[in-house]
């Protein structure tokens, strides 16, 4: 870890540390309703038309990124069928199975729900806009 951090240590603000282990959970409130959903689209220049395909793009960047560590480390990699499985319970399950003693556990990846956005311009003569 200090030589990750010594590596990096222009590109980190801080650090953390637990007892344990450390888990992330997070949201973007700045895309989570239309008018940031447009701020995003027009920072990074994508047309309504083609905010599908850039979306999928980038979904499976940051999966497979989020995941990187996990196979690096050839560590379980399991994707749920559900949102509402328990993922502590899973993790430790494997924890136990796997043996694990440090280090990275696994990786987990469901769909969560979420909001969806839509173009209503598409079915009509609308301007183009983004809605929920």
């Amino acid at each position: 870890m200090h030589e990750f951090i010594a590596k990096h240590q222009d590109k980190i603000a801080g650090t953390l540390s637990g007892f344990d282990r450390l888990v992330f959970r997070g949201h973007l409130r700045s895309i989570g309703n239309p008018q940031g959903m447009m701020s995003y689209i027009w920072t990074n220049q994508v047309f309504l038309k083609n905010f599908g395909d850039h979306v999928e793009k980038v979904t499976e960047r940051v999966k497979e990124a989020s995941l990187a560590a996990a196979k690096a480390c050839r560590r379980s990699v399991k994707y749920l069928n559900s949102s509402q499985l328990d993922k502590e319970t899973i993790a430790r399950n494997i924890l136990a199975q796997d043996d694990v003693r440090n280090g990275l556990v696994c990786g987990l990846s469901c769909i969560e729900p979420c909001w969806k956005f839509r173009d209503p311009s598409q079915s009509n003569d609308e301007k183009p806009r983004v809605v929920c």
